[in-house]
């Protein structure tokens, strides 16, 4: 897998991981032409699957946000079937809202959208 990409992900996985979301399968599997855009795709256990991409120029932080979001919406189609649609849970509101990505100096983090806390870095959510 693209060294860029691969470490965009890194971090949303252990999220994933820690918060005992499903995992997906990764695919280093180019599904863009874009040699400015490294690409990969998430697979779930029913066989579907999704791709994600980060922009190689963006600045890391921006990146790990990115792939973030993909992620995000990978494990809540993933969550959906068991009634679990909020993923990664907001701390502050956990039956409400997921949270949301956001970049702030020069680091990725989850932020509570109702009131723009943020919680915690992507890839240090606790269990």
């Amino acid at each position: 897998m693209d060294d860029v990409l691969a470490a965009a992900l890194a971090p949303v996985l252990r999220d994933l991981r820690t918060t005992g979301a499903p995992l997906p399968i990764v695919e280093d599997r180019e599904w863009t032409d874009d040699p400015a855009a490294p690409s990969a795709m998430l697979h779930s256990t029913d066989g579907s699957a999704s791709g994600v991409r980060v922009t190689r120029s963006a600045p890391p932080a921006e990146r790990v946000a990115m792939a973030a979001d993909q992620v995000q919406e990978w494990a809540i189609e993933e969550l959906w079937p068991q009634g679990r649609s909020n993923w990664p849970p907001c701390p502050r509101h956990p039956t409400s809202h997921p949270m949301r990505t956001t970049v702030g100096q020069g680091v990725a983090g989850w932020q509570c959208p109702a009131d723009d806390v943020v919680v915690a870095a992507i890839g240090e959510l606790a269990s």
